[in-house]
């Protein structure tokens, strides 16, 4: 990929959390296309658009992705109380999930519930990410271990509904 290009200028997007993800599939198709005729023309390989897309298209890596662009190496978060709480009470709604009768009803409870959450931190990514200064990107920063933990959970949800359909 042309060193010089970061993800977004690779698919002529602005640097932003917020994606025209109609656009991005546009240029995506394009660039792969022109990949795959012309080689020494192509701004970048198949493995390297791929990997942009894939990063752009999904909101924790491209949150990631744009603390990065800002110098921003995903560490450690600050201590939040508040959130290891919230993350202990995460963990054991999952755990009492396996416990109900009713466990289809509640893991969809739970994954209904992660995805509000989800969208509520994307929603304050998009306004932290449209004014990097350094506080917003501190914010950023621990906004993006929250998104990563709800998707760890969502993850687990999703799991103990798969195998509750295949029992099913």
């Amino acid at each position: 990929m042309d060193a010089a290009k970061n993800h977004f200028e690779l698919f002529g997007l602005p640097t932003s959390f917020t994606v025209d993800t109609n656009r991005l599939a546009e240029r995506y198709r394009a660039l792969s296309t022109q990949a795959r005729a012309d080689t020494a023309l192509a701004t970048a390989s198949p493995a390297q658009l791929d990997e942009a897309y894939r990063t752009l298209l999904d909101p924790l890596a491209r949150a990631r992705y744009l603390l990065r662009l800002h110098g921003r190496e995903l560490g450690r978060g600050r201590g939040n109380a508040g959130l290891l709480v919230e993350q202990l009470e995460l963990r054991e709604q999952l755990q009492e999930v396996s416990n109900r009768t009713r466990t289809a009803l509640a893991v969809s409870s739970v994954l209904t519930d992660l995805a509000e959450q989800s969208a509520v931190l994307a929603k304050e990514l998009r306004t932290l990410f449209e004014d990097p200064s350094t506080d917003n990107l501190e914010l950023a920063h621990d906004l993006v271990h929250q998104l990563e933990f709800i998707a760890l959970c969502r993850r687990d949800a999703e799991q103990r509904r798969d195998a509750l359909q295949r029992r099913g």
